[in-house]
């Protein structure tokens, strides 16, 4: 159990940790890279994990041997997103739930994020606790992306909170090394890809689930 009187807020990692969109966003790869004549599978995207969609796009370029083009192909990309996230994207086991026992102990709760805003956005659309969060933060707002401590300093810093008085919730290496280097106490909860040693070893708690909290 935590003990939740030594920390002043609580911050999310938002895809793969509060939303289960990891697939979502893998089959709209798949869809993309089929309709430009492309091979991607779902092994590929776990190279993607915890980056933003622009580097992801760089880095199917190179995996496409700049066979597409990077504008058209990420226009595609974002038009097969937008229909798949048509339907409620599935929360992550147990954070639904979590949440509530979060609101009834009343410290601050964040989202840091390396989607867009429209990302949020089209997560939110078909749920309702949104307004939970006291702050988001998205690449939008920063210079430096995850792994960069930079995402969860300026959440703290929006909160006025000390990072190491700060939970931080991962699913990702990326995310995780962005928390730890930030100075938060961050508690990795694993999605699509296992932590690495080293990350792992860093880490204030690995847990399967919310529901082990």
């Amino acid at each position: 159990m935590l003990n939740y009187e030594h920390f002043d807020a609580i911050l999310f990692d938002m895809d793969g940790t509060i939303f289960d969109s990891e697939a979502v966003h893998r089959d709209a790869w798949i869809m993309t890279a089929k309709q430009f004549g492309q091979t991607f599978t779902a092994e590929m995207y776990l190279q993607f994990i915890g980056m933003t969609t622009p580097d992801c796009m760089k880095l199917a370029m190179e995996m496409f041997h700049n066979q597409v083009e990077l504008e058209t192909f990420s226009q595609r990309y974002y038009q097969n997103l937008e229909t798949l996230l048509e339907n409620p994207v599935p929360l992550k086991t147990g954070f639904s739930k979590y949440l509530q026992r979060l609101k009834s102990i009343g410290l601050p709760l964040g989202i840091v994020t390396s989607s867009a805003g429209a990302g949020v956005e089209a997560n939110f659309r078909h749920y309702s606790f949104y307004g939970d969060f006291t702050v988001v933060v998205t690449r939008d707002d920063v210079s430096n992306f995850k792994p960069s401590p930079e995402p969860y300093l300026l959440a703290c810093d929006k909160l006025n909170v000390a990072p190491h008085q700060t939970i931080v919730f991962e699913d990702s290496n990326t995310g995780a090394t962005a928390g730890i280097d930030a100075g938060c106490y961050t508690i990795g909860i694993p999605d699509l890809v296992p932590f690495t040693q080293q990350v792992s070893q860093r880490l204030a708690r690995e847990l399967s689930s919310f529901e082990e909290l």
